[in-house]
């Protein structure tokens, strides 16, 4: 567990402790007045000063927290804890300590109101170290003009009466009366212990269901209403009690039924209004049976930060943004899109979603410059295919986004792609109609742009693509197989390893016995790339690293990290070898202090023209009709998410922020990302250009690009399972629109 996990976490239990410890003092607060005596007052109210001590040191805990986080990760991590929650519990608590601790003090040791205690109870109270009988010479002196009768009687009577013994005088002055229990349920020291608990309790419900409530002022403000209502409702809730608390007589807790039907009844008003409440955020969650990707959210646009409204004037649909429509392709493939039962090289057999029956999918090799053209067929898949070229930058309308860039190709259609390889290195290609389903059952492959005239690859003489994957209900495999892969290289040959990482979580890998150089990063090239070893390299989901060595005259094994288990490959002079313990203690690799730097386009002195920051966040929410933990973008799921507008040309930075306890690998369609800064540190080695980038939990990065390829682009986190939550957003060119519509209404389902 991380750094930031670790306070992240300690931050937020912090919360629920303060609650509890708050709701601790308040109710024994609230049951002083029922003492029956004031030695059990004071014990009661020495316990309460106990918890609210207790919640004291939690908030100040809560507090170096808060700091703890300020410092190591910076104030975007911490700013709607300090604007949003803490405020909530620093005003009650600060209250507490000023007016309530001391009226709890002088209760706690027996000194409030003692002058009026005396001074009501004088009558009846005797020095129980020397009662005795009463002073009869001063009882005749008062008495001495009475009738004699009444005198007689006086005198028969007093001499009759015997002063209260000490056990009785100490029982008299034991009781608490109406003086003291106006003093326990003062509504200045009752109040704000309440007052503690309730901004704990709306603090908490902040942190799990609004954490960027700073960007939502009007949750903000509904909060701090629902606190000041609260407040003044107690306030007055108890001046009645203290009126009737302060009536002589004595004073005994309501019966226990009572007190239940009271507590019942309060649940159930509030679980009713919960219920209502829910049900109506079930309902608003359900995303609309037909909705263009254009439109969502589209008032949101001129509101995010830095970010110019869209003018109006000529529009292009993303249907016209196509690749060249004639011309001999330089290549051609056709790709079926079908199910298949396929057996592992284990033995398991298993069904699997494939393109032409294989898994994964056959290779597509092509040479930058050439025009290409894809045939997609769907044979079999019920709720249709697409094909998403990840990594490659081509013209949105081959893009490949069901219900942005095209209607998904349902049984028994086709559609063909058609576009120049302009860039060259690794890529991968899938589907992007139900991604987090589809991908997972097989429908995806390694796609490959050579340089034009380099035959082989800049001369390596062995050119491997490795794609690792979860196949549904089979376990990692790395391209395709789930035993160990073996190959015979002899001593001295030049090998490139094309690693791709087809999974929703970034994996971190080892190649040992050899060192070896990383030069390519989501297919662009490294300058200078430095001899490595004893790295481990973690890659993003939807990333891909290239790495080179020279064959030595040993084997050299290639591995997950941490379930190796005997996968893997093993390369060997004879194909033979046995395979090398994982060190799990490698340090990893590190993209932005490697290779050499070099002059940039653009940095952060740059003045750039649309600037957007996006926080990552959890909480819990509504989606789809279901009760989830929600992956957010600025405290929103799609399709509320605001658009990214753009015009083409612009230079656009963006920040990311990740708040939540996972990574997310940002992947940005039809554009390539300079990474800018890492946690405030600027990159220092080679050029960090990537199309997909890991922001792990806690981090920051500044990244930037051109605007230089319009259209309707998706945005989103590539981890396919938090896409398919709503953490996705779009950017969009001014002027572009799009005729397609997603939906249950419709044929697409994009993640």
């Amino acid at each position: 567990m991380s750094e930031f996990e670790t306070l992240a976490g300690i931050h937020q239990g912090l919360f629920v402790l303060l609650l509890l410890a708050t709701l601790l003092s308040a109710c024994k607060a609230k049951g002083l007045v029922y003492a029956q005596t004031t030695r059990s007052l004071k014990k009661s109210a020495g316990w309460t000063l106990f918890f609210f001590v207790l919640a004291l040191l939690l908030f100040a805990f809560q507090v170096f927290v808060t700091w703890s986080l300020f410092h190591s990760f910076g104030w975007l991590h911490i700013k709607d804890k300090v604007i949003g929650f803490l405020p909530l519990l620093l005003l009650p608590m600060a209250t507490s300590l000023l007016i309530s601790v001391p009226r709890l003090s002088r209760l706690a040791m027996g000194h409030i109101r003692q002058d009026k205690q005396q001074a009501t109870t004088a009558p009846l109270t005797f020095d129980t170290a020397s009662a005795k009988a009463w002073d009869e010479p001063l009882l005749d002196e008062a008495v001495e003009n009475l009738p004699t009768t009444e005198v007689d009687g006086f005198r028969e009577t007093a001499t009759t009466l015997e002063a209260p013994t000490g056990k009785s005088a100490l029982l008299q002055a034991d009781v608490v009366d109406a003086a003291w229990r106006r003093d326990a349920s003062a509504p200045e020291m009752n109040v704000p212990l309440q007052a503690a608990s309730l901004g704990a309790l709306i603090a908490l419900i902040l942190q799990f269901m609004f954490p960027a409530v700073t960007l939502e002022i009007d949750k903000l403000a509904i909060a701090w209403g629902a606190f000041v209502t609260g407040v003044s409702l107690l306030w007055i809730l108890h001046s009645w009690r203290q009126h009737r608390a302060s009536r002589p007589g004595e004073l005994r807790r309501p019966h226990a039924v009572f007190r239940f039907l009271r507590t019942a009844s309060i649940f159930l008003l509030l679980g009713t209004g919960v219920y209502f409440w829910g049900h109506q955020e079930l309902l608003a969650s359900i995303l609309p049976d037909q909705l263009k990707m254009v439109d969502h959210s589209a008032s949101a646009a001129a509101h995010e930060q830095h970010s110019a409204p869209a003018t109006s004037g000529k529009t292009v649909s993303v249907t016209d943004l196509t690749g060249p429509h004639t011309g001999e392709p330089d290549r051609q493939f056709t790709l079926t899109a079908q199910k298949t039962t396929i057996q592992l090289p284990s033995g398991k057999s298993t069904e699997a979603w494939t393109f032409n029956g294989k898994y994964p999918g056959p290779e597509l090799r092509m040479k930058q410059g050439e025009l290409i053209e894809v045939v997609l067929e769907n044979k079999d898949i019920t709720d249709g295919v697409t094909i998403h070229w990840h990594g490659l930058n081509v013209p949105n309308a081959e893009d490949g986004v069901a219900g942005a860039t095209q209607d998904a190709v349902m049984p028994g259609e086709k559609h063909v792609y058609r576009f120049v390889a302009k860039q060259t290195g690794t890529f991968w290609y899938h589907s992007h109609q139900q991604a987090s389903v589809q991908v997972r059952k097989g429908l995806l492959g390694a796609l490959v742009v050579e340089p034009a005239e380099t035959e082989p690859v800049d001369g390596y003489k062995r050119d491997l693509t490795l794609v690792h994957h979860k196949l549904t209900g089979e376990g990692v495999t790395l391209s395709g197989r789930d035993t160990l892969m073996l190959d015979t290289v002899s001593p001295g040959t030049s090998v490139r390893l094309r690693l791709i990482n087809a999974d929703n979580f970034p994996v971190t890998f080892q190649l040992l016995g050899t060192p070896f150089q990383v030069i390519a990063i989501d297919g662009n090239d490294v300058k200078e790339p430095n001899l490595i070893a004893n790295q481990a390299l973690q890659l993003a989901a939807g990333g891909r690293y290239d790495i080179s060595f020279t064959m030595p005259n040993r084997p050299v094994f290639f591995a997950q990290s941490k379930q190796a288990n005997g996968k893997g490959l093993l390369l060997s002079p004879d194909g033979t070898g046995e395979l090398p313990n994982m060190n799990t203690e490698l340090p990893l690799f590190d993209p932005a202090r490697y290779g050499s730097p070099q002059s940039l386009p653009f940095d952060l002195s740059t003045r750039y023209d649309r600037e957007y920051l996006m926080l990552f966040d959890l909480q819990v929410g509504f989606y789809e009709g279901c009760v989830d933990g929600l992956w957010t973008i600025n405290g929103k799921v799609f399709p509320d998410t605001p658009m990214q507008v753009v015009k083409e040309g612009d230079l656009v930075k963006m920040t990311f922020v990740n708040r939540s306890f996972m990574d997310h690998p940002m992947h940005l369609h039809g554009h390539t990302m300079l990474v800018l800064s890492r946690n405030g540190n600027v990159v220092t080695g080679s050029p960090w250009w990537t199309d997909t980038l890991n922001v792990a939990p806690g981090e920051t990065y500044e990244v930037a690009f051109r605007a230089v390829n319009p259209g309707l682009w998706m945005n989103h986190c590539d981890n396919q399972d938090h896409a398919a939550l709503g953490m996705t957003m779009h950017l969009l060119y001014e002027g572009v629109t799009s005729p397609f519509e997603m939906g249950r209404g419709t044929r697409n389902h994009p993640e």
